[in-house]
């Protein structure tokens, strides 16, 4: 497996229609928002600065898509948050906010799955949240999720733990580098 971003591929390519269509190829049928980003939000999402996506390939599977993630830097207000996590996360226990790596999308294609662990994915991931850190100093990731068994079960067996759930209603799980 290799990881590739998806800007040098848009970069690389002739048309952007080709990386539309390469993109297109990964299936999520349980997450229908993660392969709905990849199709159609990802590349304005690139080209915006907004977020950064890394492709999972199959180096000995024609380059198959086994998953993506995409990062942002995105700043977080507290709510009812205890002073102690407060100062564990910023260093002040009366801060208002916080900065992290949002590890903002995060999927495993259907081709892949029972051959590749989402930790895979997710470990790669946070290779890349680990540069991130050493060169802006930012030590705390984060994930926004759905509050379903399986996505707790994944990312707090991933080491994450539970901050607050947001106005959104999802929750905001955390971990430091």
């Amino acid at each position: 497996m290799q990881i590739i971003s998806l800007e040098s591929l848009i970069k690389a390519s002739e048309e952007e229609s080709e990386v539309r269509e390469f993109l297109s190829s990964f299936k999520c049928v349980k997450n229908k928002d993660v392969e709905l980003f990849l199709h159609t939000k990802a590349i304005e999402n690139e080209k915006r600065s907004f977020t950064r996506t890394s492709l999972v390939l199959d180096e000995e599977n024609n380059n198959e898509i086994v998953g993506y993630f995409s990062l942002m830097i995105k700043h977080f207000n507290f709510h009812d948050v205890s002073k102690t996590s407060k100062k564990l996360l910023t260093g002040n226990k009366n801060a208002d906010i916080f900065n992290s790596i949002l590890i903002a999308q995060l999927g495993r294609s259907d081709l892949y799955k029972g051959k590749v662990e989402g930790k895979k994915i997710l470990l790669l991931a946070l290779g890349n949240c680990l540069l991130i850190n050493k060169l802006s100093g930012i030590r705390i990731v984060c994930v926004e999720y759905d509050d379903e068994p399986i996505l707790n079960d994944f990312y707090l067996g991933n080491d994450f733990k539970i901050l607050q759930t947001n106005a959104s209603k999802k929750i905001l799980a955390y971990m430091r580098l």
